[in-house]
């Protein structure tokens, strides 16, 4: 069941954002030390979604200005062109273009507020396509002739140039249509169908005058129509599939005997994993099947693709302790038939196919350095694999331009956020195409970061993490630290920007390593891009070793002769919020203070429909798990200052899971401060959020971290008793 945000009205909002303790709307107590402000930082812009025209001389992508979502496009050589320029709502201050695809050399349609457009490259001024409104979703054609879309709910497909439309599902049972999908033939068009309900979210502390809705989704099934006649086939699935959980959309292979839809399936535990292909008239069959001892773990870019020509099917496995990339035919018989890509100590990400269906580029770690990503192209009849982008940083998600000649991709480094890049596969000679930096902001202040290790206080295994120091730090006299923890659990960080949603927070971490901190990132146990035994490492230990990962992190910057040990801060976002909870809980006199940005505070509920795969099990049988990892039962133990931030429209971790915990430290009398964002989302994403949110982070870590002479003293770094005696620390790796 899929969760979502409170339903709140404004003036009920007045009532219930009070914010505790002293204002933070003051600017930082400090004046910026260099070039990187919180101004700047919460303008960096964010291209997404490249895509090559059809002639291959021309990438359009999606560039957001914190909020404000346009369509640009770029050629080798020259400055990005805006093709769209829409103003953002008044009152939620975004515009969102929600997808585009190219539909000739010069013109590209797009989907914005529920209707289609059209625009040209030549002459950049959108059209609305006549008869195409009220859409939620939409695909075209191979042959980029006809369009599938979601109209009122209801499967329907058109064509382009004729300007023709016509209904092919008519499901009234209530279902939520999404993702159609053409076959390869054009005859056959897939979607997904589920159910959907409001729930009203039970919370007596809040009186009657505040109500929070869960809108939940279940009994997901896979439809086919035909675009020519009949009624829809739908497709019960086992376990959860998402409509192709980790692959990109539902996707259509060659079978031996016509066209099938290719999809994955997990047992409810995801332990059990099958890639499966089902006929137009619902037999389906097995091409791959896997099962894990814990659970399929595999992450960030672990995509199932099929080729353009329907006859191959890449996906990923860690089957062999990395994840890497397999190909197999689309009418494989069994495992025997998949041929393994990459190879070695390392792991494969974001395959993309060539458009003759001969290669697959894709990104990759190295031997020893999982935390940056490089391309390389491998040649399907043969195996052999070509390196193609070797710069350091972050280069992902590379797709062929239509001549396999050339690469569009995102990068990140440490001198620059993600930007779009291309690349000629022959020459090798990468080309930046955007600029997403703000005006004043030079690349020269930025601090790359530096790879460390140390053991944890679970069982000493070697924790990597980001070490973040400016090189204007001066190292004779000590200063104070910050841990970031990233979010998901199975997300990870680099040697670079952050190149996903934690981006933002990337920057302010940049911001605080300007200003004199020394921040540290921590890939805990669970982390993807590792090797499988450390991504499962947190399984039915949710909240446990990874906390101890964490918090051992404070002990490793105490060896660093340039740290005060009694002036350490932490905090995190989303899954990061719900670790820095639990890692003041766990060690309360570790830190100095700590900030919770719409972290879980009650697993019970996130996970309602089901359970985490780390968590391994439930409430019923596995309840002393529930009772640890649940902040919200031990919020008694926490000694330091607290700050609390969070979105209203958050439908990753909804308000009312901060409720929860402000209501509990309301009534333990515990001291905080806190601040709700009215319509924003969960990673935050407007400008005007991120300044404020970023001036409340600054002055209230000024405040406990670097304004008091005389800090409340944290040199105890053991932690609680009921964890257990601590082995003692060995030699630490990694320092600089």
């Amino acid at each position: 069941m899929k969760i979502t945000n409170p339903i709140l009205t404004s003036a009920i909002l007045l009532s219930v954002c009070v914010f505790v303790g002293d204002s933070q709307r003051a600017a930082a107590q400090e004046p910026p030390k260099g070039s990187i402000t919180i101004d700047g930082i919460a303008a960096v812009k964010y291209p997404t979604e490249q895509a090559w025209s059809p002639d291959n001389k021309t990438v359009a992508f999606l560039w957001d200005a914190a909020g404000k979502q346009d369509l640009f496009m770029a050629q080798a050589g020259g400055k990005p062109v805006a093709l769209t320029n829409y103003p953002v709502d008044p009152d939620i201050w975004t515009s969102n273009i929600t997808r585009f695809g190219w539909i000739s050399a010069n013109e590209i349609i797009f989907l914005k507020d529920g209707a289609l457009y059209t625009v040209s490259t030549d002459s950049p001024k959108p059209m609305r396509l006549p008869g195409y409104g009220a859409v939620t979703a939409f695909s075209l054609s191979k042959d980029k002739t006809q369009i599938a879309y979601v109209h009122l709910g209801q499967i329907w497909v058109g064509n382009i140039e004729g300007k023709t439309q016509r209904q092919l599902t008519r499901i009234a049972d209530g279902s939520v249509l999404t993702n159609p999908t053409f076959s390869l033939d054009k005859e056959y068009v897939a979607f997904d169908a589920a159910f959907t309900s409001d729930t009203p979210e039970p919370l007596p502390f809040n009186g009657t005058r505040l109500m929070a809705m869960r809108i939940g989704s279940w009994n997901t099934r896979l439809g086919m129509v035909s675009v020519f006649s009949g009624d829809p086939v739908l497709i019960p699935t086992s376990g959860t599939t998402g409509g192709g959980a980790a692959a990109v959309g539902l996707q259509w292979a060659a079978g031996s005997k016509g066209p099938v839809l290719v999809h994955q399936e997990f047992s409810p535990d995801h332990r059990v994993r099958d890639i499966v292909e089902t006929t137009p008239s619902g037999v389906s069959h097995t091409i791959w099947t896997e099962t894990d001892p814990l659970y399929w773990s595999l992450a960030d870019g672990a995509r199932t693709v099929t080729s353009p020509d329907g006859k191959y099917i890449v996906f990923m496995s860690d089957k062999t302790g990395w994840a890497h990339l397999y190909v197999t035919p689309a009418d494989a018989a069994s495992n025997g038939d998949a041929k393994q890509l990459g190879k070695g100590d390392f792991g494969d990400c974001y395959p993309n196919w060539s458009a003759d269906s001969k290669s697959v580029v894709f990104a990759h770690s190295e031997s020893g350095n999982q935390e940056e990503r490089f391309l390389a192209i491998a040649d399907v009849a043969t195996g052999t694999v070509q390196q193609v982008v070797t710069q350091r940083g972050v280069n992902r998600d590379a797709v062929f331009s239509p001549d396999g000649k050339k690469l569009a991709y995102l990068r990140a480094a440490g001198d620059h956020p993600q930007e779009v890049y291309m690349v000629e596969v022959a020459a090798k000679q990468p080309q930046q195409l955007t600029d997403s930096l703000p005006a004043g902001l030079n690349p020269a202040d930025l601090t790359t970061p530096v790879l460390v290790h140390y053991p944890s206080r679970k069982d000493q295994k070697p924790v990597p993490a980001a070490l973040i120091v400016n090189k204007n730090l001066d190292k004779s006299t000590k200063h104070p630290a910050i841990i970031w923890i990233h979010g998901s659990g199975a997300d990870q960080n680099y040697l670079a920007w952050h190149p996903g949603s934690y981006r933002m927070y990337y920057g302010i971490c940049e911001y605080f390593a300007q200003q004199g901190y020394v921040v540290l990132t921590p890939d805990y146990r669970g982390s993807s891009g590792y090797s499988r035994e450390w991504t499962v490492g947190a399984f039915k230990d949710q909240g446990g070793g990874e906390s101890d990962d964490v918090n051992a992190g404070a002990d490793y910057l105490k060896t660093l002769s340039y740290v005060d040990p009694d002036r350490i801060g932490v905090w995190g976002l989303s899954y990061g919020g719900f670790m820095t909870l639990q890692s003041v809980i766990r060690a309360p006199k570790l830190f100095a203070a700590a900030i919770d940005v719409a972290g879980v505070g009650e697993w019970e509920t996130q996970s309602f429909n089901g359970t985490s795969p780390r968590l391994g099990g439930t409430i019923v049988t596995d309840p002393e798990i529930f009772d640890r990892e649940d902040s919200v039962r031990h919020l008694d133990k926490i000694e330091r200052p607290l700050m609390i931030l969070q979105g209203t429209n958050d439908t990753n971790v909804p308000l009312w899971e901060t409720l929860k915990v402000v209501d509990q430290l309301e009534k333990l009398g515990k001291p905080f401060n806190m601040a709700f964002y009215p319509g924003e989302i969960h990673f935050f994403r407007r400008e005007f959020v991120l300044r404020d949110a970023w001036r409340r982070s600054d002055a209230f870590f000024y405040k406990y971290l670097v304004a008091p002479k005389v800090p409340l003293k944290s040199s105890d770094a053991t932690a609680p008793e009921r964890l257990g005696p601590q082995p003692p620390a060995p030699a630490v790796a990694g320092q600089p």
